[in-house]
């Protein structure tokens, strides 16, 4: 994801209304440059495989969440306490 958007990814995450904060990172997501929305698409469909597997692998949505957040969404000053 783009450090400048990190904010808005937040912000639409922190939304109460779960109809209105898909909305809204849909948005976010589909205003991704064309090469990271296809990297974030391949990557997510890997993940799902992954996470359906997990009863082998351990690595259910919550554990790669736990893993790959913070690398994908990453604050502009990449300083890991205000993740």
């Amino acid at each position: 994801f783009l450090t400048d958007k990190y904010a808005d990814f937040i912000d639409a995450n922190r939304k109460e209304d779960p109809i209105e904060r898909l909305k809204t990172l849909k948005r976010l997501i589909h205003d991704l440059p064309e090469h990271h929305y296809e990297t974030l698409k391949f990557l997510s469909a890997h993940l799902k495989t992954v996470a359906e597997n997990s009863e082998k692998n351990k690595m259910e949505p919550r554990n790669l969440a736990i893993v790959f957040g913070p690398t994908l969404v990453r604050t502009s000053d990449d300083n890991m306490t205000h993740m």
